[in-house]
């Protein structure tokens, strides 16, 4: 009689209850959070790449879904903080709620998901960040089976700015400004590495904070070094800081600032004069209304009217085309280790959004390959030249993706 009993209580219990530890997978939905800034002062990072998520599994969605089942989004905000980005983490693991998590575009909580959250569970975390250079080198130690970011590495980054800096600028002397935390730290290890392999040292080296108000002091040892170029590793605000006070101040050298200046604001508050030698770097394969990009923009400003869009959407974008293909390839038994298996052998896939076609292995989860660049045309962001600047290694020409 008991085990009578039993089965009926099993029976009773519906299908997406029975799912529970299943990780976010039930018979019609498979559940994908993205955990990111979604508001406050750094929701620019984070809500356009999750509407970039879901402008993406809406498609899929449309067609029929993965093998008949529909893509759901979680949205967790992890305010750009380290310690609330590992709580939420924490929690989404725990609950297994989730067959992965999205997001994640500050380089300090994705980090600190990385090293804490991400040994302790099987499901696939895939950063929107370019932080943690050390995530694709295992000798360094930073390599995490589950754990895979996006864009290049913050070092990439600088590698690929030297290269165009070098190729197209041509300077004799380049100098570099960047924040006082791991994003700063890691941008200044590739301009130093790439600028070695062109004969050349960083002839001026400055820090700032990243919620500094007054770039002065170091804009003024920047002028004094008198150099060509200055590659700046900078967040939103004290970018527009350091390319208003260089105009005050009489910096005359061409800036380039690395893929974390987002906000087209920054070009309508400054002087034209301020803009005239400087150029800005992207993930995206071209500026949002610029030919390659401005279909898909125009269909996702209808669909979601409420959102301020820029070049960041296109991680969200990537990710979730990458997600799909590999959730395609498992077929109906899904299970993190499964996915995770998918997704290191994803191999140049070209997202129709970023710069550079993607690519994992399990040696390598940094899947992104440089930067695009583009400059301010009659205070039009412009894209400079097709193509993207390679990072990982000298380069005399930027790549063309199809």
């Amino acid at each position: 009689m008991r085990h009578i009993l039993l089965a009926a209580i099993v029976a009773a219990i519906p299908a997406t209850a029975s799912a529970q530890g299943a990780f976010g997978i039930t018979d019609t939905t498979i559940r994908v959070a993205v955990q990111d800034s979604l508001s406050g002062a750094y929701s620019q990072y984070g809500v356009p790449s999750l509407n970039g998520v879901r402008y993406v599994f809406d498609k899929v969605n449309a067609a029929g879904g993965v093998h008949g089942r529909k893509l759901e989004v979680v949205a967790e905000d992890d305010g750009c903080s380290p310690k609330q980005s590992v709580g939420v983490a924490t929690k989404l693991a725990s609950e297994r709620a989730v067959i992965a998590v999205l997001g994640l575009t500050c380089s300090s909580a994705a980090v600190a998901v990385r090293d804490t959250v991400a040994p302790t569970t099987p499901i696939p975390f895939m950063s929107f960040s370019s932080g943690g250079h050390t995530s694709s080198a295992p000798q360094l130690g930073g390599l995490k089976p589950n754990f895979f970011f996006v864009p290049p590495s913050v070092h990439a980054q600088g590698g690929a700015l030297v290269n165009f800096a070098m190729n197209v600028l041509k300077p004799k002397r380049v100098a570099f400004i960047g924040q006082t935390d791991v994003y700063g730290k890691e941008g200044r290890q590739g301009v130093e590495a790439m600028l070695a392999q062109y004969g050349q040292k960083i002839v001026a080296d400055e820090t700032l904070e990243s919620r500094s108000t007054d770039a002065s002091p170091q804009i003024l040892k920047l002028r004094a070094a008198n150099p060509d170029v200055v590659i700046a590793f900078l967040y939103q605000v004290p970018a527009q800081i350091l390319l208003r006070q260089a105009e005050d101040l009489g910096l005359k050298a061409v800036i380039i600032t690395s893929a974390s200046v987002t906000d087209s604001s920054i070009y309508q508050s400054l002087p034209q004069s301020a803009l005239t030698h400087y150029y800005g770097s992207m993930l995206a394969k071209d500026v949002l209304d610029g030919p390659c990009m401005k279909p898909m923009m125009d269909e996702m400003r209808a669909k979601y009217r409420d959102v301020t869009f820029n070049p960041l959407v296109v991680s969200g974008v990537g990710a979730a085309t990458v997600l799909v293909e590999a959730l395609q390839s498992i077929g109906k038994d899904v299970t993190p280790e499964k996915l995770v298996a998918a997704l290191d052998k994803t191999k140049d896939v070209n997202t129709n959004a970023l710069s550079y076609p993607l690519t994992f292995t399990p040696e390598n989860h940094a899947g992104g390959r440089g930067l695009s660049i583009y400059k301010i045309v009659n205070g039009v962001e412009t894209l400079a030249m097709p193509g993207y600047w390679p990072g990982y290694g000298k380069a005399a020409a930027p790549v063309a993706v199809k």
